[in-house]
């Protein structure tokens, strides 16, 4: 169950996200782009890029990854063959190493170069990989140029190979594209965790100290790492110039000291928005005013005349967006609270007489059913006259009761008769009638099949706690019934006890009354009918409330099944509650961010679900194209109950217009929904936007810890994701016009769910990092305890 409520708030949220992107060709990359993920712990990057850039990027089916490493990380084309996903991943397996930690790094260094067969796989994947990108040429505006973006984490003893295959990347493509453009992008790990850390800063400090050495302008590099088939090997050469156009550092540490909440989660967003923010389409009507990035610029801002290039670059991301997850969650809980309420009133939509004429238990359709039941065998009371009584005269009858003479005339035949012709017969017309059964159909067919009455309907008319109810009706037939009964006992004991001739003197001939004798046949005759035509009635009435009794006992029953399908109604409910609580708490990154989610869409809510019944009818939760009948659906089970929610909320209520309000109005909306007219505390336009601002600004704060990061070369471009036209956009550019020692930028899209804002800030140096300068002893000490940490010496 909450795997489906997360699995319909990711979709709804991901709908929400690309609303507008897919005919944005502002979210599509310029030139052809190719990922190097380079070692086994750059597993994570890849999957998390590759997801990023599948959602976020139109075009991003032509872009081409490499992993480098021991293992693959996701399925992809590894084979030589061409077999695997055609995703656009490639693998390429590292060999083994002796597990020696002391010379790991540089035995795959050694490795790479002594396995001529392994080099010349590499080769092929390469220019297969080079294949894929010009069979998806048409999705790029430029074929000239091509970006490649090296991932890798600083402390894994693969980034050794580093310079290596991306001269060899740079070589091989080059041979399609006239410029090939080279970044880097490292992966700083600062939390430390288990004994292994001063290794793990050791190998760090070495990959950055290579990566200082190939940003040198006079870095050169060839060898001969091209191989033919025939066995024929050709130079990779690069140089004099530094290697990487850019140097990108990421650590898990921002500049304030503070460790990310999502680790590197972060790094990954920024590593996609920076690919975007350098290789994306700009249309030439654009607005000078949005700031758009130059790549050169920037390189030279950054770096001071008297430099000799070696500068690097950091950045901080953040993002702001509406909690599409909560909202949907929190919708679907609404409507299905408005459903069961719906439901909750039409219980009390009918009056006792309307709600026993509905199952068909008025008092006369007791009577009725009784009637028909005893109507065949009443006739057996005809063929008591048939019975041989004894011969008893009748001056032997006078002055007996009428149970005595009963006794005289039959002795026990006459009950015995009656008891089987009648009696027995009767009650085995009544099992096999089974109004049990007939009146469960009735009501599964009336009550829980009718999707406007259902389990709350029938748990509150089964309630024999209230007065209203259906059982509270029989107990009154039944109460009456068992009056009768008892008053007709009497009344039978009453005749029993009364003399024949008293039975007899008003309806005697006149010969009888003249020679004061009353006929035996005429004794019979009165014990016959005045004795067992009221034993009959009494049956009757005996079998009436054996029906109530049945009928009491079978709503009881129905009563215990409405209770538990009524639970488990109740049950959604708090679980569908509880999911939506859960997601609203962790949307509450700001004061604002996720405030009275729960307040404003019970609210929209309300407002749609009005207009739907006011156009579709008072019975619009009932229709089968609408939720239907919620006491079936949860019969099955509330998984079912749970997919008609969903395909009702996306069928007729996020279609509404409310739920498509640019992101800054429904924020708005939302913080103030439960704020009254006279009520200060309102929540104005510019405070919503000085809070956004400020929370866009602190959570992008710069993904490393640089000593004394105001140094006098530090230099800052920062970047906003979203609609340039927008009223918070043009307030951040209000801000601090005038006064401010950054670049201001828009990215602008046509992004309704939320912003992003990207912080670039560069001109430090390896030894202004942190990271190097308290790794740094790690690596002098273990370089003098033998430990080898690089390829060449």
């Amino acid at each position: 169950m909450r795997e489906a409520l997360l699995s319909f708030a990711n979709e709804y949220a991901a709908e929400k996200e690309s609303n507008g992107l897919d005919a944005d060709e502002l979210r599509s990359i310029n030139h052809p782009l190719v990922f190097l993920f380079l070692g086994d712990q750059a597993d994570e990057a890849l999957r998390q890029v590759f997801e990023l850039n599948r959602k976020r990027w139109n075009n991003s089916a032509g872009v081409v990854y490499l992993q480098v490493g021991t293992r693959p990380a996701m399925p992809g084309d590894s084979g030589t063959d061409g077999s695997g996903t055609d995703n656009g991943v490639y693998f390429w397996p590292l060999e083994g190493t002796n597990g020696e930690k002391k010379t790991v790094r540089a035995e795959l260094y050694k490795q790479f170069y002594g396995n001529e067969s392994k080099l010349l796989e590499l080769n092929v994947i390469l220019r297969r990989m080079n294949n894929r990108i010009s069979a998806f040429g048409r999705s790029y505006s430029n074929m000239q140029r091509l970006n490649i973006a090296v991932v890798t984490e600083a402390d894994d003893p693969a980034s050794v190979l580093v310079p290596e295959l991306t001269v060899l990347m740079r070589s091989i493509f080059g041979e399609h594209f006239r410029s090939v453009q080279m970044d880097l992008y490292t992966l700083l790990q600062e939390k430390q965790v288990g004994e292994s850390f001063a290794l793990s800063s050791s190998f760090g400090v070495s990959f950055l100290r290579e990566v200082d050495q190939c940003q040198s302008r006079d870095y050169t590099f060839r060898e001969l790492l091209q191989v033919t088939g025939e066995g024929i090997r050709l130079p990779a050469q690069h140089g004099p110039a530094p290697l990487f156009d850019m140097v990108y550092l990421f650590s898990d540490k921002d500049e304030r000291g503070i460790f990310a909440e999502s680790g590197m989660q972060g790094t990954y967003e920024m590593i996609c928005s920076l690919n975007l923010l350098k290789n994306r389409k700009v249309p030439g009507e654009l607005d000078p005013q949005h700031g758009a990035y130059n790549n050169q610029q920037f390189r030279q801002n950054m770096t001071p005349p008297d430099a000799d290039g070696r500068c690097y670059v950091s950045a901080g991301y953040s993002r702001v967006q509406r909690p599409n997850q909560a909202i949907a969650l929190t919708v679907l809980y609404h409507v299905y609270r408005k459903a069961l309420h719906r439901l909750q009133e039409n219980s009390a939509g009918l009056d006792t007489r309307e709600r026993l004429e509905l199952l068909e238990l008025e008092p006369h359709r007791s009577d009725d059913r009784i009637r028909s039941l005893m109507a065949e065998h009443s006739q057996a009371l005809d063929g008591m006259y048939g019975l041989l009584y004894h011969n008893v005269s009748a001056s032997e009858l006078r002055g007996m009761t009428l149970r005595q003479a009963e006794a005289a005339l039959y002795g026990g035949n006459a009950q015995t008769f009656f008891e089987t012709n009648v009696v027995r017969r009767v009650e085995a017309g009544f099992a096999l009638h089974d109004g049990a059964k007939s009146l469960a159909r009735l009501f599964t067919e009336r009550v829980l099949a009718e999707p406007k009455y259902g389990f709350f309907s029938g748990a509150a008319w089964t309630d024999e706690r209230e007065s209203g109810s259906i059982p509270a009706a029989l107990r009154e037939q039944l109460r009456e019934t068992t009056m009768l009964l008892a008053q007709g006992k009497a009344e039978l004991e009453q005749k029993y006890a009364e003399g024949v001739e008293l039975q007899g003197k008003d309806r005697r001939s006149l010969w009888s009354r003249l020679t004061q004798q009353l006929p035996v046949k005429e004794i019979v005759r009165r014990v016959l009918d005045d004795i067992y035509g009221l034993k009959l009635e009494l049956l009757a009435l005996h079998m009436k409330q054996q029906l109530l009794e049945l009928y009491l006992n079978t709503l009881e029953g129905l009563h215990a099944r409405m209770k538990q399908l009524e639970g488990r109604a109740q049950q959604l409910e708090r679980t569908l509650h509880e999911a939506s609580r859960s997601s609203i708490h962790q949307s509450h990154r700001s004061d604002y961010l996720g405030r009275n989610i729960n307040e404003y869409y019970g609210h929209v809510v309300d407002i749609v679900v009005k207009e739907l019944e006011e156009r579709r009818g008072a019975s619009y939760f009932c229709n089968e194209r609408s939720l239907g009948n919620v006491s079936i659906l949860l019969e099955q089970g509330e998984d079912k109950v749970v997919q008609r929610l969903v395909e009702l909320c996306r069928k007729d209520v996020f279609v509404h217009p409310l739920f498509d309000q640019t992101f800054e109005g429904e924020l708005l909306e939302r913080a103030n929904v439960a704020a009254s007219y006279d009520n200060r505390d309102v929540l104005s336009k510019e405070d919503l936007y000085r809070d956004l601002y400020a929370t866009l600004e602190n959570e992008a704060a710069i993904r490393a810890d640089v000593y004394r990061s105001t140094h006098r070369h530090r230099y800052e471009e920062k970047y906003l994701f979203g609609d340039y036209h927008s009223e918070f956009v043009q307030y951040a550019y209000a801000v601090d016009h005038g006064s401010r020692t950054y670049k201001l930028g828009c990215v602008h899209e046509r992004k309704p769910s939320g912003i992003e804002k990207l912080n670039l800030m560069g001109g430090f140096r390896i030894e202004d990092l942190m990271y190097y300068r308290n790794g740094k002893l790690y690596y002098d000490t273990y370089v003098e305890n033998g430990f080898v940490f690089h390829g060449k010496p």
